[in-house]
């Protein structure tokens, strides 16, 4: 009985969620000179622009002068020439919507996986 607990135990401790691990000026160029700001739940859907995959567990979003980046680790190998497939609630991208792939060339699915929240990327 121990041991269905044990195990019972690890199983779990293995699915909760770690945090997003932050991104890097490094990883991501276009960060180079920015400071990070507080995470935010959500930010403004504009129709003109969208999330865009920034690196392999990475997405990222410009509004203005601000670059707004979303660690998705569960979301493995995504590629630049992805197509994302959003499924945002209102005008807002928040943390819990949902967001898919798509090869660009043969339109198969990809991974799937939930925003976190949005970390704002500044020049000081």
């Amino acid at each position: 009985m121990r041991i269905l607990a044990f195990a019972l135990a690890a199983t779990v401790a293995g699915c909760t969620a770690s945090p997003p691990p932050p991104a890097s000026s490094a990883a991501i160029p276009e960060l180079q000179g920015r400071v990070a700001g507080a995470p935010q739940r959500c930010v403004t859907n504009q129709q003109s622009v969208g999330l865009h995959v920034a690196g392999p567990h990475t997405l990222s979003y410009r509004d203005g002068a601000t670059i707004w980046v979303n660690a998705v680790p569960e979301c493995s190998a995504l590629r630049s020439s992805d197509i994302l497939v959003l499924e945002p609630f209102g005008s807002q991208y928040c943390r819990g919507d949902f967001v898919r792939t798509r090869d660009n060339v043969t339109l198969l699915p990809g991974p799937g996986c939930r925003l976190n929240e949005f970390v704002p990327y500044t020049k000081p």
